[in-house]
């Protein structure tokens, strides 16, 4: 969801939808033998200028459903919050919210905010409201619209916010550099991720809160309490305006899609296995919006002229543009249930697109669909639309992009020669095609090595294919391509402090000219390593600190920095331990130790810093003199303390020596005693034989000697 012009790019949908069928969930619910039978697989799309929104089923692309909303609000721009419970619509111009009755096909609860630009987003059992202009966040009943709670203050003007897979909700504050978790509904505390003043965005990929920082070209995943993970998105991106790298509010898997609009640099950085693919994508002209990741398939809106760009990832190459309006506008993007969902918010153009790439239209100004259901009514049928899919191409039609056949000219078959019968002499010997280059190459980093894969060449059929490019300390595999594939090379060596891009080279020989492809993006041989190993703090003597130790990750590549966070905020380190000093006894402090290297960092590995005083047995002191028993105090001194028991006296150690177990040590009233002065108190416990009873408290260390012993820490 990023802010161009007065518009959105992004759909504020946030999280999947599951089921649509109507349930009772509030006020205004109708009896289930009124209730329309909408599909299991769908979603509500807008449709601003009408003033409604109509829910599309997904395996179809058929209409079947639609909600008028509000009486004044045709033609304002609106937006849809559909999280599998209810469906909320928000008014942006007036702030009204307004919830979608999917029983009854109507606008059951509606609640006026009063403000133009608010965002509304969802997810789990909450919802919220957001309002950039003064800053706040403002939860609401999902089921009756209403605020449960006043506007929370932020501390900074708000950048578009998403709720996880937990129903936590992520709110960006570029300003200071952080990004404010909201827990079960209730604020927590900010999570700093860049420096004052970078241009943050949150994506949620496969569940998890992932932010995209355009100023520095990172992307670190998050949790509540703190970053566990971060992606260099490299140099093509930190050359980038901020305002151009574009990123999806939501994916489904935890493949996260990074654009750099103006240059077409586009790299998917997957946040679970580390890896990175990176390629180019052709911009001039074009006016691109967030990219969309569907399967093997990146979709990226060009709203100059109201079509899908198509990157296949699994054939290097560009597909065909998909048509979704006649001319230029805003399209609105997003996936749910393993569907890619296009909208044209200004008209009547939207589709859905499978995993296969198959594309379903949607004619969202039908009038076949029910729509307002009032009791008595009878319900829809259970009946799906069926169609014929959108990737068959009817007798005689022709397929876009290519030229209808002139009169005379005989038929094709699929295989592109002449149909059976097609009647004539035959016409003149095609030319002999031109040798074609290769498509651009895409660039994979992986651990030690890069994978390059390519498009074949169009045109005449080439001996071999070779890479170009590789360093002197880069071995490349296989020395060459046939011409029939594999169309893959890979790169090992290299250093992962520096990015590599190469070319593709189709030989064809018998005097024909050689035919180079575009460069490929720029990659590093290494991916972000895994988390630190066998992380173990070791105290110091007397505790107040001491040292974190770990093993590096097994999958480490190049010079690798350790990050730590824990007490005093975040250290780093290239060593394989850090040292705390002047910490507080009795303590125990959560560190998390993530490694890092030229492609970013990894999961973080997490500990403790445990600062509890060990337990000492120590001798009492000072006792055999005479049958006077010691005192021990619930405190350390003898003014105002009780005496929860003594320590019985020792002449002539006719007891024998005593032991007691000394857990610290701590100043207290001053003490003296044969010309023996102190104020330092032992904290003990005292098995007393006579009654067999554990005996906790104070006693001066004038008959303990604590004091002595480094191994006996001070108390908290």
């Amino acid at each position: 969801m990023r802010p161009t012009g007065n518009h959105l790019t992004g759909y504020l949908a946030v999280c999947a939808a599951g089921t649509l069928i109507g349930t009772s969930l509030a006020v205004g619910a109708g009896a289930s033998a009124t209730r329309p039978k909408l599909a299991d697989v769908g979603a509500w799309l807008a449709s601003g200028p009408k003033g409604e929104v109509v829910h599309a089923h997904g395996l179809t692309g058929e209409v079947d459903g639609k909600a008028t909303l509000p009486a004044g609000t045709a033609g304002h721009p609106v937006s849809v919050a559909q999280d599998g419970r209810t469906t909320l619509v928000l008014d942006e111009r007036t702030g009204r919210v307004v919830r979608i009755d999917a029983a009854q096909l109507t606008t059951a609860q509606s609640t006026d905010y009063g403000a133009a630009g608010l965002q509304l987003v969802s997810g789990g059992a909450y919802a919220y409201v957001v309002d950039p202009a003064r800053g706040t966040v403002q939860r609401i009943d999902p089921a009756l619209t209403k605020a449960e709670t006043p506007p929370v203050p932020l501390d900074g003007k708000p950048g578009a916010a998403v709720v996880d897979g937990e129903g936590t909700l992520w709110v960006p504050l570029p300003e200071s550099g952080t990004v404010v978790p909201f827990v079960e509904g209730l604020k927590g505390a900010a999570v700093k991720v860049a420096d004052p003043g970078h241009d943050l965005t949150l994506t949620v990929a496969g569940g998890r809160p992932v932010v995209t920082d355009g100023t520095a070209a990172t992307a670190k995943v998050l949790s509540a309490t703190g970053v566990r993970g971060a992606f260099a998105l490299g140099g093509a991106f930190a050359g980038a305006d901020p305002a151009d790298v574009l990123v999806p509010s939501g994916t489904e898997g935890s493949a996260v899609p990074v654009l750099a609009a103006r240059t077409g640099d586009l790299v998917v950085v997957d946040v679970h296995s580390r890896h990175t693919v990176r390629f180019r994508v052709p911009t001039d002209g074009h006016v691109l919006g967030a990219p969309q990741l569907l399967g093997t398939r990146v979709y990226l809106p060009d709203e100059s002229t109201g079509r899908l760009l198509v990157y296949d990832t699994a054939a290097s190459a560009l597909a065909e543009p998909i048509p979704i309006t006649d001319g230029p506008g805003e399209l609105q993007l997003f996936v749910q249930d393993d569907l890619l969902w296009v909208n044209d918010p200004d008209g009547a153009a939207a589709a859905v697109i499978d995993a296969d790439g198959e594309v379903r239209r949607i004619g969202k100004y039908g009038t076949q669909a029910p729509s307002a259901r009032k009791p008595g009514d009878e319900p829809v049928e259970n009946g799906v639309p069926t169609g014929a899919p959108a990737g068959q191409v009817p007798p005689g039609a022709v397929v876009p992009g290519a030229t209808a056949p002139g009169p005379g000219a005989p038929s094709v078959g699929a295989s592109g020669a002449p149909s059976a019968g097609a009647s004539g002499p035959p016409g003149p010997t095609a030319p002999a095609p031109e040798p074609g280059a290769p498509g651009a190459p895409q660039a994979e980093s992986r651990s030690g090595a890069i994978r390059i894969t390519f498009a074949e060449a169009l045109g005449a059929t080439p001996q071999r294919y070779v890479l170009k490019g590789a360093a002197p300390d880069q071995t490349v595999t296989p020395d060459e391509v046939g011409p029939d594939g594999p169309f893959v090379f890979e790169v090992r060596g290299g250093s992962c402090e520096k990015q590599y891009s190469f070319t593709v080279v189709a030989e064809y020989g018998g005097g024909r000219p050689d035919k180079e492809s575009a460069r490929s993006a720029f990659a590093r041989p290494c991916v972000a390593p895994g988390a630190p190993r066998n992380v173990r703090f070791t105290p110091a003597q007397g505790g107040h600190g001491g040292t974190v130790t770990w093993q590096p990750p097994q999958d480490a590549d190049g010079s690798v920095t350790y990050t730590l966070n824990g007490p005093g905020g975040t250290a780093e380190t290239a060593t394989l331990g850090h040292t705390y000093r002047n910490m507080k006894n009795g303590t125990r402090t959560a560190v998390a130790v993530m490694a890092g290297n030229a492609a970013g960092s990894g999961a973080a590995a997490s500990g403790w810093i445990d600062l509890t005083p060990p337990s000492r047995q120590m001798a009492i002191v000072n006792n055999t003199a005479n049958n006077t028993p010691i005192g021990i105090r619930s405190l350390p001194t003898t003014v105002g303390s009780g005496r929860p028991g003594e320590i019985p006296g020792n002449k002539d150690g006719h007891h024998g020596t005593q032991f007691t177990t000394v857990h610290c040590k701590v100043h207290g009233q001053e003490q003296t005693y044969n010309g023996e002065t102190t104020d330092v108190w032992a904290h003990h416990t005292f098995h007393h034989p006579d009654i067999d009873k554990d005996l906790t408290g104070y006693t001066s260390d004038l008959f303990v000697n604590s004091r002595s012993n480094p191994d006996v820490w001070e108390c908290e």
